[in-house]
C-alpha cells in the first residue's frame, strides 16, 4: 500500500528541488486562501488529495488503485493579459511535464522514497488539463495519474476483540 506521508514528502521534495518551483502546498482550500492573503510563492506545486479504490476480481491479486495529482500554477498580475495567460500555461505545462519525467525516472531507478510514495506509477495513466483563472487570477495545469499497488487482505484476528 502506498504510504500517504511518503507521498506528501515525495512531492514536497520535488517542489523543493525543482529550480523553477517556488512553493509547495496541499490541496486544502484554507491553506491556499490563507496563502493568497499573505504570500504564495509562484510558480507553485499544489498537491491534490488522493482518492482510490480496490480491485480484486478473482481475489488472487487484490490491488489498490490510487488517483493522485497536482496543480502547477503561476499568478497573472493583469486579468486582461491574454498573451500572459498563454505564456504562463505553456510554462506550467513544461514544469508539470518535468515533474512527471522525474516521477518516471525515480520509479525506474527504484529510488527509495518513490518506492514508498508512488509504487506502481504508470505514465500511461497521466492526464492533464488547463485551469484558470483560479484562486487569485492564477493559471496553470492540473496533472492526474494512477498508482497501482498490490494489497495484502489477510485477516488479522489479533486486531479485534472476539
Amino acid at each position: 500500500m502506498a504510504d500517504i506521508s511518503s507521498y506528501i514528502e515525495y512531492f514536497r521534495r520535488i517542489a523543493t528541488e525543482h529550480k523553477e518551483i517556488n512553493g509547495f502546498y496541499m490541496m486544502d482550500i484554507n491553506e491556499i486562501l490563507d496563502g493568497l492573503r499573505s504570500t504564495v510563492k509562484y510558480p507553485a506545486l499544489i498537491l491534490e488529495n488522493i482518492s482510490g479504490s480496490y480491485m480484486a476480481s478473482n481475489l488472487d491479486n487484490p490491488l489498490e488503485v490510487i488517483n493522485g495529482g497536482f496543480l502547477i500554477i503561476d499568478h497573472l498580475p493583469n486579468p486582461d493579459d491574454f498573451q500572459g495567460e498563454v505564456t504562463i500555461i505553456d510554462r506550467m505545462k513544461l514544469i508539470g511535464h518535468q515533474v512527471i519525467a522525474r516521477m518516471l525516472h525515480d520509479k525506474m531507478k527504484c529510488e527509495p522514497l518513490a518506492e514508498k510514495a508512488i509504487p506502481g506509477f504508470d505514465v500511461n495513466s497521466v492526464t492533464f488539463e488547463v485551469i484558470g483563472p483560479v484562486f487569485d487570477n492564477d493559471y496553470g495545469l492540473v496533472f492526474s495519474f494512477k498508482i497501482l499497488d498490490c494489497l495484502d487482505f489477510e485477516y488479522d484476528s489479533e486486531k479485534y476483540n472476539n
